[in-house]
């Protein structure tokens, strides 16, 4: 059953009435030119894209509503909230109900929406953290494509804690979490999933089982039983976790294990893992998202000297006939004229092919009120095709405070790339919340610009400007989301207030 939009704003303006305090976000942004999409009114909705947040609390009760509307799609084309209630005493730590985001240990049972990307080999000298969290979620990107609807509770029972879920979903049989297409929006919310899972653990274990059926016309369904570990011996660490899995595919097991020592300015880890392509993966999220067979990884942190870091970690994973090697390495010196350089490089082999990537940069701030930042990147990549590509980059950004309530923010990046392949990275104009760093390919010029002024103590208004021009470009992007010219233009707001 569809939980009615009218129904979620008359139950969430209604905890309005009682709330003592909260914060409000509102974001709008567009991009020009208009896409194929758009013109042709093959989609939905207009160029704007929009984000609003509500957070209310009142006593020991927490209220929060998320309207989110993507390019192409219909205004208000996410609606979503939750409420979590937390007591001051007993038993009960918390019980939350509505869209949820839930990590039961490190991800390999559960965890939605789950990670972004995968752990980087430059995080490998620390272990992957183990959670034990129900509440309600905090992005529309949890709330999108497969969100988790339902309710959960925390609870503690002397050096026992125990959590459960239950959730009826209503997921999308198509695309990407986007409703912009006819066939996208006829896919919104198509398949009901009833979903359960507890977890009972200790400080140092837990065990956690969870399962899950889609009401479709196959009934897929899939349980996953799984057991972590975090053992803590003064200088040395040892954690994981360890699962089985079955749905209709069969019955098939997933497991990390690593063991960590801290000697204060060396640390270190090496990791043990399986994460195999039978594995049912549906709501997991394990620390390390690569499938593979059989793992291995190492990485450590050293603090060289007084200020002076290295980092690296190199991990190899085999996949049937497959197999994949990464490895990073980047060190940082601070300079005494406050002024930090980072210098790096990155490869990563595959069964047919191999690239690399190398950067280095410095962070300066010659004044109080002005900050420099400077990037120069190089990228390489080659097949056994014998097809190579190279690529180059170079960014700078610029931060400066005129005033103490004002921000002024610069920066442009320049690049080279004989493709996507050789891609480079460089950092945007992003607003809190949002990620801030975009892969750029092909020859051109991105620039963009940024303010942030403090109304007052509880009101922030920012606004971003972004323009990339591709050199001998007659469109950008490709299908429906192909754009007419060599440039692509985004403007966007957005305000954050403190109720009190």
């Amino acid at each position: 059953m569809k939980i009615p939009p009218v129904l979620i704003l008359l139950l969430f303006l209604s905890s309005m009435v009682s709330a003592i305090e909260g914060d409000v976000r509102v974001r709008l942004q567009r991009r020009f030119p208009a896409c194929r999409g758009t013109i042709e009114n093959y989609y939905a909705g207009d160029e704007f894209g929009f984000y609003d947040r509500f957070r209310f609390r009142s006593g020991t009760m927490r209220f929060s509503l998320l309207l989110d509307k993507a390019r192409g799609e219909e205004w208000v084309d996410i609606i979503s909230g939750g409420v979590i209630w937390t007591p001051p005493n007993g038993n009960l730590q918390s019980v939350s109900a509505g869209w949820l985001k839930v990590d039961l240990g490190s991800g390999m049972v559960i965890s939605c929406p789950g990670r972004w990307s995968d752990l980087s080999e430059l995080a490998l000298y620390k272990p992957p953290g183990i959670r034990n969290r129900i509440e309600p979620a905090t992005s529309a990107w949890g709330c999108r494509g497969d969100p988790l609807i339902g309710a959960g509770a925390l609870a503690r029972f002397g050096d026992l804690d125990v959590s459960l879920l239950a959730a009826y979903s209503l997921l999308d049989s198509i695309g990407d979490g986007h409703h912009r297409t006819a066939s996208e929006i006829a896919g919104k919310a198509a398949i009901r999933e009833t979903l359960g899972a507890i977890r009972v653990g200790g400080e140092e274990w837990g065990v956690t089982l969870a399962g899950a059926i889609e009401h479709d016309s196959d009934e897929q369904y899939w349980v996953r039983m799984g057991t972590d570990w975090d053992l803590d011996f003064n200088t040395f660490r040892f954690t994981g976790e360890t699962a089985a899995g079955v749905d209709s595919g069969g019955v098939s097991a997933a497991f990390w294990a690593a063991p960590t020592q801290n000697f204060g300015n060396f640390r270190h880890m090496l990791m043990l893992l399986r994460n195999p392509s039978d594995f049912p993966d549906a709501r997991t999220s394990p620390p390390i998202g690569r499938e593979c067979d059989i793992g291995f990884c190492y990485g450590f942190r050293w603090n060289v000297f007084s200020r002076t870091v290295l980092k690296a970690g190199a991990g190899t994973y085999f996949n049937n006939d497959e197999h994949l090697l990464r490895g990073s390495t980047e060190i940082q010196y601070r300079f005494p004229w406050n002024m930090e350089a980072t210098m790096g490089g990155r490869t990563r082999t595959e069964t047919a092919e191999s690239g690399w990537r190398v950067w280095t940069g410095n962070s300066w701030q010659p004044l109080e009120k002005f900050n420099i930042r400077t990037k120069l990147s190089f990228t390489g990549w080659s097949s056994d095709e014998d097809s190579t590509e190279n690529g180059t980059g170079i960014e700078l950004r610029i931060r400066y405070f005129p005033v103490s309530l004002l921000s002024v923010g610069l920066g442009g990046a320049a690049f080279s790339t004989d493709g996507y392949n050789s891609r480079v990275y460089a950092a945007e104009a992003f607003f809190p919340g949002e990620f801030g760093s975009t892969a750029l390919w092909d020859r051109g010029f991105m620039f963009h610009m940024s303010i942030s002024a403090e109304i007052s103590e509880d009101l922030f208004l920012r606004a971003r400007f972004l323009r990339k021009i591709i050199e001998d470009a007659a469109v950008l992007g490709s299908g429906w989301e192909e754009t007419e010219g060599d440039s692509r233009t985004e403007f966007g707001f957005q305000l954050d207030c403190s109720l009190q």
